[in-house]
């Protein structure tokens, strides 16, 4: 039974693509062919949009190529500049360190003569005054000399007032006479 059923529908099922085909068949044609036309023009525009796509990729690629190496030329070119600059930079300090040093030795030599000068200007003075300071001493002690010479010229020795004395007793005990008196 279940064979009958199926049996009836598929008959059915070509019966009403006969009539279908009866009715539409002109138009489902033309609209097959239309599809089939609609295809096949959307593929070749698909192809011709990707050969656009491809070609405009291609030159894309170019360019972002030639921009890349532009870059990678300026980058170059840059840390070629930077490395000069810094060498540049590193003489001119080089530069600058030996002339300060020069200019520091040569300060720390003027100052040494100075005071080289200075010392044998002080040492001289030293002398001068030492050779002055002698002489008044000598000068003080000429002077002590002639004051000590003085003092025991004029003053009454211990042997001169003892016959001093001496006689003086005697004349007043009567004991001394003076000659010619």
């Amino acid at each position: 039974m279940s064979d009958s059923k199926k049996a009836a529908p598929d008959g059915a099922d070509r019966n009403v693509d006969q009539i279908r085909d009866i009715l539409f068949g002109g138009q489902m044609r033309d609209y097959d062919r239309r599809f089939q036309a609609f295809g096949e023009r959307l593929e070749a525009e698909m192809e011709r949009l990707r050969d656009t796509l491809d070609k405009r990729l291609g030159q894309i690629d170019k360019r972002l190529d030639e921009q890349v190496d532009k870059l990678a030329r300026q980058l170059r070119q840059e840390v070629a500049d930077r490395s000069q600059a810094t060498d540049d930079l590193e003489s001119r300090v080089q530069q600058a360190a030996r002339t300060a040093r020069a200019e520091a030795t040569g300060a720390i030599d003027a100052l040494g003569q100075d005071l080289a000068g200075v010392d044998e200007r002080l040492r001289t003075a030293i002398g001068e005054l030492s050779a002055q300071l002698d002489a008044r001493a000598s000068e003080a002690g000429a002077s002590l000399q002639r004051t000590h010479a003085e003092l025991r010229a004029d003053k009454v020795g211990r042997e001169d007032l003892a016959g001093l004395l001496g006689e003086l007793a005697l004349r007043l005990k009567g004991d001394f006479d003076l000659p010619g008196a």
